[in-house]
C-alpha cells in the first residue's frame, strides 16, 4: 500500500506523538516500521482502529 502525501503527513504526525517513549534512533525506527506494517497490512482490525483514532476523526471525509 502506497500513502497519498496527505496520509504520510499524518502518519509522521501520529508517531511524532510517541517521540519521547522512544529510547534511541534505532527504537524509533523499529517502532515506525511496525506500524507502517500494520496500516499496510490493512486488515480489519487496524481499519477498525484507526477509524476512531483522533488524528484521522479529524479530517473530514466526503
Amino acid at each position: 500500500m502506497e500513502l497519498s502525501n496527505e496520509e504520510r503527513d499524518q502518519y509522521s504526525d501520529y508517531l511524532a506523538s510517541f517521540d519521547g517513549l522512544m529510547g534511541d534512533e534505532r527504537t524509533k525506527r523499529t517502532f515506525a516500521e511496525v506500524i507502517q506494517g500494520i496500516i499496510g497490512s490493512e486488515s480489519l482490525c487496524a481499519s477498525r482502529i484507526a477509524r476512531f483514532s483522533p488524528q484521522t476523526c479529524q479530517r473530514e471525509v466526503g
